[in-house]
């Protein structure tokens, strides 16, 4: 009977250890399984944090550049005022300078008549030179390709050299007007001789009788003088010459 007792206990004992396994196994699966969603959920925290922590990152980008694009619009608003004032400004020179073209261009013109009326009366030194300058400023001021500044300052040009013809010494040869080859000799506006190639028949030019004058065979030899000295070819000295106002005489 006591044996029958320890088989009961042991069998049932056994059925206890069997159920406990049993149980620990369901217990150690449960587990597995939490771990395995607790990971899969913590794989999902990070996803998200990681989409949050972009969104956030981008926001804040997005902010910074909507703060650059209204400095931007306040800076370009201010450029564009600015703009606006110069193309004003602009086309009010350029209205001011058509306006201005169009007086200057007839005073271009009455500089030149002038010019050449100057020339027509002066002491008759370069003639020709002289009134081909003129001639060719008139054809330049026709001319389109040439900005009126530059015709401009090509016809203050030729005032200028105007000038300093009678600033100046100088000795040139050229035809008189009988076509014979002869040598001059300008003194400023002051004074103009002329002598033939062999250093004789020594003439001056008479601006009130508007012709040249004989002059005795003793000034030929300062005139030579005189064209040596406006060459460089002598240092300058006294010279005995007849003056316009004895010419008149």
């Amino acid at each position: 009977m006591m044996s029958n007792f320890k088989l009961i206990g042991a069998l049932c004992l056994f059925a206890n250890l069997s159920w406990a396994e049993d149980l620990l196994d369901d217990n150690m699966t449960a587990m597995q399984s939490n771990q395995q969603s607790a990971s899969e959920s913590q794989v999902k925290i990070d996803a998200l944090f990681d989409e949050e922590r972009a969104a956030l990152q981008s926001l804040r980008i997005t902010q910074a550049e909507s703060e650059q694009l209204k400095v931007y619009n306040r800076q370009l608003e201010s450029i564009i005022g600015n703009q606006e004032e110069q193309m004003a400004s602009f086309q009010k020179q350029i209205q001011d300078i058509e306006s201005t073209q169009r007086g200057i261009m007839p005073l271009m013109e009455r500089m030149l008549l002038g010019l050449d009326q100057f020339i027509n009366l002066d002491v008759p030194f370069l003639i020709t030179e002289r009134k081909q300058r003129v001639a060719d400023l008139r054809v330049l001021l026709l001319d389109a390709n040439t900005s009126v500044s530059e015709k401009f300052r090509r016809v203050l040009e030729a005032f200028q050299i105007e000038i300093e013809y009678g600033r100046t010494i100088e000795a040139y040869r050229a035809n008189n007007e009988v076509d014979q080859t002869v040598d001059f000799l300008r003194f400023g506006r002051i004074a103009l001789y002329a002598i033939d190639l062999n250093g004789g028949n020594p003439v001056m030019w008479n601006a009130n009788k508007k012709s040249w004058i004989e002059l005795s065979s003793g000034y030929a030899r300062d005139i030579v003088k005189g064209l040596r000295i406006a060459r460089k070819q002598a240092s300058p000295q006294l010279l005995n010459l007849a003056m316009p106002a004895l010419g008149d005489k």
